[in-house]
């Protein structure tokens, strides 16, 4: 494990693994998760590619900025840019991981491809949302409210049934260890985030992937599926890339095999 400077001074903890002189895939977490999420799609991956996963700021082994404001968008695009993200790189996202992607590529950031799982732009979402207020999906991010209470979500973390709730919901989570103070600081992403009045992204340069799991109790397949690009359903919850990381890796590796092929 290394570490890389972001703008801000945020220290990002890093880790490079597989084939150094394959293509580079940047692997993004998301919300309670440090990047050994990653783990069993890099095992995949690592005869092939040049693996690159890093702790988001608030995670892990990176830096835990106190202010809300730290984990705006903006910062995690800036992010991306520090461990290497452009335009021959690509990236593999899941939840925020996928919505800090979707953000920065939509503001300026080049990259070779994007793989999203389960992580949404967040601009699309709130539209469909507001299109769809009678839809199950309503009931789906219901604890998004929840987690806007001033330490609700953290003494509820501390007694250990915030965990509890989310294997009830999502057992695919099941048995992944969730590091107390990364819910602390993650809970910010929402905070900073949620209503912060992002736009939706318009069409992407870079060529976009969603792999939506069917069994995913908190993003549905609906508010994921988008007109420009592709979108293939799997029957796994939530977290996909523990659960299923073969899949996630073979979807990757095809959707990459074919830009570089019409790249030659």
């Amino acid at each position: 494990m290394s570490s890389l400077i972001s703008d801000d001074g945020t220290r990002l903890a890093v880790r490079e693994r597989g084939n150094a002189a394959g293509p580079t895939v940047v692997c993004v977490h998301g919300f309670p998760d440090s990047s050994a999420l990653w783990d069993g799609v890099v095992r995949e991956l690592a005869a092939d590619f040049r693996v690159v996963t890093f702790d988001l700021r608030g995670a892990g082994q990176s830096d835990r900025p106190k202010a809300t404001r730290a984990y705006r968008l903006e910062r995690l695009a800036e992010d991306l840019k520090a461990v290497g993200v452009k335009e021959d790189v690509h990236i593999i996202a899941h939840d925020w991981g996928s919505v800090a992607v979707w953000h920065a590529l939509a503001n300026g950031l080049r990259a070779a491809s994007f793989t999203s799982i389960s992580g949404p732009d967040l601009g699309r979402a709130r539209e469909w949302m507001r299109s769809h207020r009678l839809h199950r999906q309503s009931l789906k991010s219901s604890y998004l409210l929840f987690f806007q209470i001033p330490y609700a979500a953290e003494v509820v973390s501390r007694i250990g049934l915030l965990r509890l709730a989310v294997d009830l919901i999502d057992p695919s989570h099941r048995g992944h260890p969730v590091s107390h103070e990364d819910v602390k600081h993650g809970l910010k992403l929402y905070r900073a985030n949620l209503f912060a009045g992002h736009r939706a992204a318009g069409a992407l340069a870079t060529p976009v992937q969603v792999i939506a799991p069917t069994r995913d109790r908190f993003v549905g397949v609906e508010m994921q599926t988008i007109a420009d690009g592709q979108v293939h359903t799997v029957a796994e919850g939530h977290w996909v890339p523990l659960t299923n990381p073969r899949f996630v890796a073979d979807r990757a590796r095809a959707f990459i095999g074919g830009i570089m092929s019409c790249a030659t």
